[in-house]
């Protein structure tokens, strides 16, 4: 009895304490790059304990006391946490140190918290697998402050993104520490990198001039996108998704880990095929990567191949609200009247959102008993850009690194687009008919095809066949290929505890392959462009004769050198971390003109820039940081030269631009706050050419003397010298765990940027000879005219709860305000010498939901499964993502008038589902 007693009381006693146990949770995360560690052991006591799951997380239920745990993972140095637990819950964020040098960090030159001096943000792979949902990588962005991202007119690869209200031309994006911004342009096509997202290790976004070494033009931030490799565990995962439009994805990754005798592999491929939600954008790509690691004694040698063949149909230019939703337009007091009484030619009207004005259907031949409907877009994108890499990171010794990289990216494709001898092609403009909106193929057919064509066109010269038949309309395709070859390398030596010294080159070496081509001369025989560029079109009239294949317009190389030195002095000591980096680099142009049998010859220009910064830690859980810089920039490639002509702009001035920076950050393991204040000031910003016509007077050269046809409407130009341009503002992101299980997230982001420009007598010259039109100038003043083409104010949350182990449903919410429209400088300036803003677009708010559930079946211990669901756009908003200011190319361009009717506009995406199924093992 006295035995039973003791043993009740213990009992009693354990299931009282546990009654009142409390819990431990975190997360595991690498203290550089933020990605969750996946696998970690939590140990506390002899043996006891648990490791991590799939988004790097554990748990444990414990009762109150004082705890040690020992944390672990292969590769980093332990952690050991000491813990008083009472009632109230532990929440830890546990950041874990390599033991080994992460080399692709180093090369890419990741910020790190608490250290790097710059305001930046990590995008793990886990909430890419939760969030992005089939959009394009850079729309994940849009919960990043200072980000506004869009899919311009909803093509599958077409997005763009802003950082801070610098477009992508004035960012810098990097795969594994080398550059991609195209070299000609400095844009970034996202469609050539299309299922990247499948072996992205993180995705770091660090705004402002950022923390790259290389000579970048990262005016606005720079996006470094990490892959994966031998540093990550093995693993196998098989994807398929299905979106609401039918769209299927279907995508595999295996990661290696490191074999035996040092050696890793990583593989990754995906295909798309399917419809957009806007009308008539079908898409079908593939991606494919391969990565081979080799580990010789203190050499990491890294092979990587990947590419993304694709074709796209998309949608090039926007089109007037009362074209998509005339209830929309009259809401903003659009009057439908005054629009009809302006263009009776045009009658689309209430399209709907995804409304897209380039395609249409027709029949070849249809005397053909076998003829089948053709649909045909006139906007349709194919390319492949494969890029190679061979890195060599050697550890000379634990003070000194070496790295080299050299790649090489072959991109080849175009853009199909029609041209048009005589007339554009007409759109079926009566609401009842099914075709309504499309444009009529087959009228355009039937014309071209016809033995005598209804005008029979001699428009050079009386030599022409007249039993061919002319096309008056045609498809074409843009070509632009390239050739693009580098070396980078880096050097990184430890002079001290406290000092660090990198430095390096940065040589590159591009080729721009520019021309057109007849694709289809849609039943005619024959074309003749009416913009060639050739010298003999007129003299010849055989040689003005076009068949398929042919090159038309223009063909042309462009060439780019690039040369740069970078250096940077770091110093570390107790809470105190500063940089000073210094970077010079050389732009060589060339441009050379087949059809003129032309080359510019080789013009140089020089660029440097300097960047500071000092990050000081305050306590444990707060640091203050401080960055600014100055950049001496080369103008891209594009500004130099004007048309087709080899004639170089010798006269064109570096954009000067200063930047500052301030922030902050204070993070526990239940609240992190981060926030900064910037301000970048942009001196002789370019912008763009400005065409007008111009009627001769006497003594301009061509004048004649008694024929106004031969003297009136001549083309002319002017060049805008460079603006200056001012961004400010302010930036909050903070993350509340109001539970172990219940996240909530905070985006603020509060911009004014303005312009800061005066212009007056702008000489006009005529495109002719480069002569002065005399007395024609041009005027404007854009001081204080708020910068365009993104929103100045963005406002974002999200709510993450995970009820039980596995399942999570996170709910976001993102506001964009003060979106002006977008606009050249000269059209803020009316007839009357008025000054006004761009048309701002109505506000807008959205709300995604993303949910998931990931599982394991006993009997598949080693598989895991993870089923996904996200809802883009919850309530179905209409709103517009993207709009031109007085769009002189728009069915009514006689409205000039700085508001909603005189704009053209693309209206964003309407609800979307997206479901997916993921198996690891």
């Amino acid at each position: 009895m006295k035995k039973f007693l003791i043993v009740l009381f213990m009992s009693c006693l354990t299931v009282s304490l546990f009654s009142q146990s409390s819990t431990i949770t975190g997360v595991v995360r690498d203290a550089q790059t933020g990605e969750t560690l996946i696998g970690a052991n939590i140990v506390y006591g002899p043996s006891m304990g648990t490791v991590t799951d799939y988004n790097g997380q554990f748990a444990l239920k414990l009762p109150p006391g004082e705890y040690t745990l020992n944390i672990s993972y292969v590769g980093y140095l332990a952690e050991v946490k000491h813990i008083s637990l009472e009632r109230k819950p532990v929440m830890l964020d546990v950041e874990m140190t390599s033991m080994t040098i992460d080399e692709v960090v180093i090369v890419a030159d990741m910020a790190i918290s608490r250290e790097t001096p710059v305001a930046f943000t990590n995008v793990s792979p886990a909430k890419i697998q939760e969030e992005l949902a089939g959009q394009d990588l850079p729309m994940i962005l849009n919960t990043t402050p200072g980000v506004y991202a869009t899919q311009q007119g909803g093509g599958d690869g077409d997005a763009r993104i802003t950082i801070r209200g610098f477009d992508q031309t004035n960012l810098a994006v990097m795969i594994d520490g080398i550059p991609v911004n195209d070299m000609e342009n400095g844009w970034v096509y996202w469609s050539n990198w299309f299922g990247l997202e499948a072996v992205t290790r993180t995705m770091q976004v660090q705004r402002g001039l950022g923390a790259s070494q290389l000579a970048l033009p990262s005016v606005g931030g720079t996006i470094n996108i990490l892959t994966k490799g031998i540093e990550n565990k093995k693993q196998t995962s098989i994807k398929q998704s299905v979106d609401s439009q039918g769209k299927l994805t279907s995508s595999f990754g295996y990661t290696s880990g490191k074999l035996a005798n040092g050696w890793g592999l990583t593989l990754a491929g995906s295909y798309k095929r399917g419809n957009g939600w806007v009308d008539n954008t079908f898409s079908e790509g593939w991606f494919y990567y391969a990565k081979v690691d080799k580990r010789m004694k203190n050499h990491l040698i890294t092979v990587t191949a990947m590419g993304a063949p694709q074709t796209h149909d998309h949608r090039s230019y926007k089109r007037p609200i009362s074209a998509y939703d005339t209830a929309y337009a009259q809401n903003l007091d659009i009057d439908l009247g005054e629009l009809r009484a302006a263009n009776d030619q045009y009658n689309i009207y209430g399209a709907g959102v995804g409304y897209n004005q380039h395609w249409g259907t027709f029949v070849r031949n249809k005397d053909n008993p076998d003829a089948v409907e053709e649909h045909l877009s006139e906007r349709n994108n194919q390319y492949h850009k494969p890029q190679f890499t061979v890195r060599d990171f050697w550890t000379v010794s634990d003070r000194l690194t070496v790295s080299n990289n050299i790649y090489l990216s072959v991109g080849k494709g175009g853009g199909d687009r029609p041209a048009h001898s005589m007339k554009d092609p007409n759109l079926f403009q009566d609401p009842s008919d099914p075709k309504y909106g499309q444009i009529d193929w087959q009228s355009v057919y039937e014309a071209n095809w016809k033995e005598q064509p209804p005008f029979n066109v001699k428009p050079i010269a009386p030599q022409y066949d007249d039993s061919l038949t002319y096309a008056s309309n045609y498809m074409t395709r843009a070509h632009n290929e390239h050739y693009w070859y580098g070396l980078l390398t880096k050097v990184n030596f430890k002079l001290n505890q406290n000092v660090d010294i990198s430095g390096g080159v940065d040589l590159r070496s591009y080729k721009g392959i520019h021309f057109t081509t007849i694709t289809d001369l849609l039943g005619g025989d024959y074309a003749i462009s009416s913009t060639d560029q050739r010298p003999d079109y007129v003299t010849n009239p055989q040689a003005a004769m076009k068949y398929v294949g042919d090159t038309i317009d223009y063909f042309n190389d462009g060439l780019v050198r690039w040369g740069g030195l970078f250096g940077q002095l770091e110093y570390s000591q107790n809470r105190l971390s500063a940089f000073i980096n210094l970077t010079t680099a050389v732009s060589g142009y060339n441009r050379i003109d087949y059809f003129h049998e032309a080359e510019s010859g080789w013009k140089y220009k020089q660029g440097a820039t300097i960047k500071g910064g000092a990050n000081y830690n305050l306590t444990e859980r707060s640091n203050l940081f401080l960055n600014l810089g100055y950049l001496s920039r080369v103008r891209a490639y594009k500004y130099f030269y004007q048309g087709y002509t080899v004639n170089f702009a010798e006269e064109q001035d570096n954009e000067l631009i200063k930047a500052i920076e301030l922030g902050y950050n204070y993070a526990t393991p239940r609240f992190s706050l981060f926030m900064n204040a910037y301000y970048t000031r942009w001196e002789n910003k370019p912008t763009n050419r400005v065409y007008s016509v111009y009627d001769l007077l006497p003594g301009d050269p061509g004048y004649v003397e008694g024929d106004p046809d031969s003297n009136n409407g001549k083309p002319v130009y002017a060049d805008i010298p460079g603006m200056d341009a001012r961004h400010m503002g302010v930036e909050l992101d903070f993350i509340y765990k109001i539970r172990h299980n219940l996240d909530f997230q905070a985006t603020v982001s509060l911009g004014d940027w303005i312009w800061d420009s005066y212009v007056e007598n702008l000489q006009f010259y005529l495109n002719e000879g480069s002569f002065p039109a005399v007395n024609k100038v041009l005027d404007f003043d854009a001081r204080g005219i708020h910068v365009g083409d993104a929103a100045q104010t963005q406002l974002g949350s999200s709510l993450r709860y995970q009820p039980f182990k596995g399942f999570y449903i996170n709910v976001r919410q993102t506001f964009f305000g003060k979106y002006y429209s977008s606009f050249t400088p000269e059209a803020t300036t009316d007839d009357e010498g008025n000054v006004h803003d761009s048309w701002i677009i109505p506000d807008f708010n959205l709300f995604d939901i993303h949910t998931g559930y990931s599982f394991r079946f006993k009997s598949f211990e080693q598989t895991g499964f993870s089923l996904r669901f996200s809802m883009l756009n919850v309530f179905n908003t209409t709103y517009i993502w993207d709009a031109t200011n007085n769009d002189s190319y728009g069915p009514y361009s006689e409205f000039q008038d700085f508001d909603a009717k005189s704009a053209t506009v693309f209206f964003g995406m309407g609800r979307r589902f997206t479901t997916s199924l993921r198996v690891t093992f």
